[in-house]
């Protein structure tokens, strides 16, 4: 597939939005406009220039001085005859081989205060008339601006980048519709509706506009830039289509959906007017190309438009120039119909006198809601439960109070945002990890052993209406080893002993398909049945896996456990990120079938974190063991970092420690908020930085000592990787859980 890196010329800057908000679509008010224009010697004498000058050169221009290998040119600060709420920045200029011309601009608001510089990369896909270069892209500041700055970079190639003209755009609009588009898992069929122009207030474009052409590829841009806070899409959306229609001169929006930062969607324009279906993302930051929410929207907007197409107008050429792993991930999910829903499957499920189960909710949202849980046992009946949670809250349900013995599977759906996560208890020990918001029509599963003492199950659930067949195909460190085919009815889980496909004793990896999305996890236990791990299965394969702590120190032995299910080994790149930012890189080849890679032995005695770049999309997990080998706790990476993590599940009050740990694979520092909601809200907050390529450990214990039941929210400045690690009885047994990404 050609995926091309298209950097944006210009860019279009909301610069916050306090806006008066209209009920009705036709009370939208109209969009504000003025431009700042610098071209003359004069205008580029005002402001402040280091290592550039203004040659007599025509009306004047900016470029590097004599022997300057860079320089930069800081203009005046401008009064705006408005607040800004959106501002445009094009440019008419020269830039010569291996040279570059980069911008960034800022605002100051009414109380005086200053937003960050912002980066504005320097080319893209859009110009004016005037052969300006713009791009669509919205920076969003918290308010709006009255003064406006620019600075432009200046970088030498084979000769001096030259600027002719600069344009800022300032605008403005209120009256805007009191409208939202909901994300797709929150429609009764989990398929998107765009939330059309006529709802979002967008201006009215003429009948006579028609597009006949059809497009060979989706493209998926930044459409919103957000430095901080929150911003509502739709004015965005009303200023993004009237400065491409008035500034850069087209007849409607260049997108055809827009997608916000909660997962709405909006329809922009009807009619095709190329050969690339752009799809612009609201709300992104720009440290973050696309989060994991907009990710799960363009999941589902991506198959409900294709569904409506020609069979051979599908499988168009997928490109995210912002995000390469994008679109390699998105096909992944396309192709095994891995699709986030509006519920929350346990799959495995059970209780004893010799286990508990604890089901752990968060209320992400600053209102109450009020959740449903069933519980559908082996032997046909249902339990249904009801549990209401505070605004920004944690709650439980001891499943053992409901059912004293007995194998079952949960589903829990709510009447707003959800977070779930399960945790076992048993023997000495006890695994958790997150539920599944998904399911897939294929999972693979690392980290599995038959070797002496190891025991591993499968649970496949089948919650839908629609019988299936799935196949567990087992992988050793020799390859391929077995495969067996399972039948499972409607709202069934089948329990699979790979003992029943693979006989050997060596570590195991496995892959389980099915001709409908299902859920699949797995268990792993040794020290008799008294010390395990458990974890889900991963929906697709991926070039890249991080890990938010790799503890090889004593008592601590670690492996990384890589299910390679090709037939070629693959290289691979290991990177050891120590707690001061020291980083230690290996590379290897791993060959095809399930292999170990023992960290212990490549980096003794410390506390790290992992990154792990492959040649080709494998499957990774982490599996620790710790009490003189009779307790483990293991868990999936993250294939991408994010900035917002959730942990549902916390206590430190005894026999618990209790622990977050945060990877920062980012070559520059970053800092985070760590907040923590009880069970009647937040609880406190913490505040920590984290350094470059470093790795954090933050021990609740001594932060929130004594606390039964919490659940703990991480926001970062730089996409990170969390987890969460909790022990017990003074580590005679314990769990850990990849954090739940937002």
């Amino acid at each position: 597939m050609n995926r091309r890196c298209l950097w944006l010329g210009s860019i279009f800057l909301a610069l916050g939005l306090a806006l008066g908000l209209g009920s009705r679509a036709e009370a939208a008010g109209p969009v504000r406009l003025e431009r700042w224009t610098e071209t003359t010697m004069a205008d580029f004498g005002r402001g402040t220039r280091d290592g550039t000058v203004v040659p007599a050169v025509g009306d004047g221009e900016l470029r590097l001085a004599e022997g300057q290998d860079q320089g930069t040119y800081t203009s005046t600060e401008r009064e705006m005859p408005f607040p800004c709420q959106a501002v445009g920045l094009l440019y008419l200029g020269r830039i010569p081989a291996g040279a570059s011309l980069s911008f960034e601009l800022r605002g100051r608001d009414a109380s005086g205060q200053w937003t960050p510089w912002t980066g504005v990369p320097p080319a893209g896909p859009w110009m004016d008339p005037q052969g300006r270069s713009a791009a669509e892209a919205l920076l969003v500041f918290p308010r709006g601006q009255v003064l406006l700055q620019y600075r432009a970079t200046f970088r030498r190639g084979k000769d001096t980048p030259a600027l002719e003209q600069v344009v800022i755009v300032c605008l403005a609009t209120d009256g805007t519709p009191t409208v939202t588009a909901l994300p797709p898992w929150k429609e009764p069929d989990g398929r998107p509706r765009p939330l059309p122009p006529e709802k979002w207030g967008g201006e009215t474009v003429s009948e006579t506009i028609t597009g006949t052409a059809v497009p060979t590829r989706i493209e998926i841009r930044p459409a919103t830039l957000l430095v901080s806070g929150t911003v509502e899409a739709v004015p965005v959306v009303r200023m993004l289509q009237h400065f491409q229609r008035e500034v850069l001169g087209q007849d409607d929006l260049a997108y055809t959906f827009l997608v916000d930062a909660d997962g709405g969607v909006y329809q922009g324009r009807r009619a095709m007017a190329g050969d690339t279906l752009y799809i612009g993302l609201l709300g992104v930051h720009p440290h973050e190309p696309v989060s994991p929410t907009m990710e799960d929207a363009l999941m589902a907007l991506l198959a409900w438009w294709q569904e409506g197409q020609p069979v051979e107008q599908r499988g168009l050429a997928l490109i995210v120039p912002q995000d390469p792993r994008l679109s390699e991930r998105l096909e992944a999910r396309l192709e095994a119909s891995n699709f986030r829903r509006s519920e929350w499957l346990l799959p495995r499920g059970m209780t004893s006198p010799d286990t508990d189960e604890w089901i752990l909710l968060t209320n992400p949202e600053s209102r109450r809601i009020q959740a449903i849980a069933e519980i559908f046992l082996d032997g046909g009946r249902t339990l249904r439960r009801t549990i209401r949670l505070p605004a920004e809250a944690r709650g439980s349900l001891l499943a053992d109070l409901l059912i004293a013995r007995g194998d079952f599977w949960t589903r829990l759906r709510a009447d707003g945002d959800l977070l779930v996560e399960q945790s076992l208890y048993y023997g000495h020990d006890g695994d958790s990890s997150s539920g599944l918001e998904d399911l897939s029509r294929v999972w693979y599963l690392p980290g599995g052993s038959q070797e002496t003492g190891f025991t591993t199950t499968l649970t496949l659930l089948n919650p839908g209406d629609v019988a299936t067949t799935a196949t567990v195909r087992i992988f050793a460190p020799a390859g391929p080893a077995g495969e067996q085919h399972y039948p499972l009815p409607p709202r069934s889980r089948q329990v699979v002993a790979v003992r029943q496909v693979y006989t050997g004793t060596t570590p195991v990896g496995c892959q389980v398909s099915a001709t409908v999305p299902i859920a699949v996890e797995q268990e792993v236990r040794f020290s008799a049945g008294e010390g395990g791990y458990g974890m889900p299965g991963s929906p697709y394969l991926s070039r890249r896996w991080s890990f938010a702590a790799v503890e090889t120190e004593s008592p601590y032995v670690t492996v990384l456990s890589i299910l390679n299910p090709h037939t070629e080994t693959v290289p691979l790149t290991l990177t050891l990120m120590s707690e001061d930012g020291t980083m230690l890189r290996r590379s290897y080849g791993v060959r095809p079938g399930e292999q170990l890679l023992n960290l212990n032995a490549i980096l003794p005695e410390l506390a790290l974190a992992a990154d792990v770049e492959a040649g080709l999309p494998l499957a990774i997990a982490r599996v620790t063991f710790f009490n003189e080998m009779r307790s483990a706790h293991a868990t999936l990476g993250a294939t991408r970092p994010a900035r917002t993590w959730y942990l549902p599940e916390g206590s430190t009050a005894e026999p618990f420690e209790a622990f977050v740990l945060v990877a920062n694979p980012n070559p520059i520092p970053t800092d985070m908020e760590f907040t923590f909601l009880g069970g009647q809200g937040i609880l406190g907050r913490l505040h920590r930085t984290i350094p470059a390529h470093g790795r954090l450990t933050v021990a609740l214990n001594e932060v929130l000592p004594g606390v039964a039941a919490f659940s703990t929210r991480v926001i970062s400045d730089w996409p990170v990787v969390v987890e969460r690690h909790m022990y017990l009885h003074g580590k005679e047994g314990g769990h850990a859980s990849l954090g739940i990404a937002r």
